[in-house]
């Protein structure tokens, strides 16, 4: 399928949207208030690094965007791109519902649903994950798309599709990125640059 620019939304498709439905704010920016120590967000407030030792199973550090996708976006999509793998490339990227735990990597929970850098595989209410795709390293493109009325998400690599991921995901879903080794670091793509 085709897919539009990172954090643009298709408002209207096959009809499904009202008029008259207020129109909800698209995510621009990591939420810089909101997420455990070990992680820190820059300036721009879209670039994030792993800040902790990566240690212990309990120093994850996860951040969300300042708003969820749009119940009405038919289609929406963000990027990732990896600026420092780290020491392990322990990165997760994806979609997770406000009531997720910012103190483990996105996929662990059943709120949350993710593809990580450091084995390719999809994790969801699981700490194990399934075999999906390809790693990812240093300079890497991983895209997270949401198809809404299908609830499906899907995740991209250096812009080849690499199909669904999940299917029958839960509603209000905030963009997702999860970090757990030194030096790791990536800026997201919200549709602004």
């Amino acid at each position: 399928p085709e897919h539009q620019a990172a954090g643009s939304c298709s408002h209207s498709w096959h009809g499904t949207v009202e008029e008259d439905e207020p129109l909800q704010p698209l995510p621009t920016e990591l939420d810089t208030v909101n997420h455990p120590r070990y992680v820190s967000a820059l300036k721009d407030k879209l670039t994030v690094r792993y800040t902790g030792k990566g240690n212990h199973s309990h120093d994850f550090g996860a951040i969300r965007t300042n708003w969820p996708v749009p119940q009405r976006c038919a289609l929406y999509y963000f990027e990732a791109t990896v600026l420092d793998a780290g020491q392990r490339g322990c990165i997760a990227i994806g979609l997770a519902d406000g009531a997720a735990q910012l103190d483990r990597q996105p996929g662990w929970d059943q709120h949350s649903y993710a593809y990580f850098g450091e084995d390719g595989r999809k994790y969801h209410d699981s700490e194990r994950g399934e075999p999906f795709g390809p790693g990812f390293v240093v300079g890497d493109v991983v895209g997270c798309g949401l198809l809404s009325a299908q609830r499906e998400v899907f995740f991209t690599k250096n812009g080849k599709h690499l199909g669904a991921a999940f299917s029958g995901v839960g509603a209000e879903l905030f963009p997702t990125v999860g970090l757990h080794s030194p030096n790791e670091e990536l800026v997201v793509n919200l549709g602004a640059l």
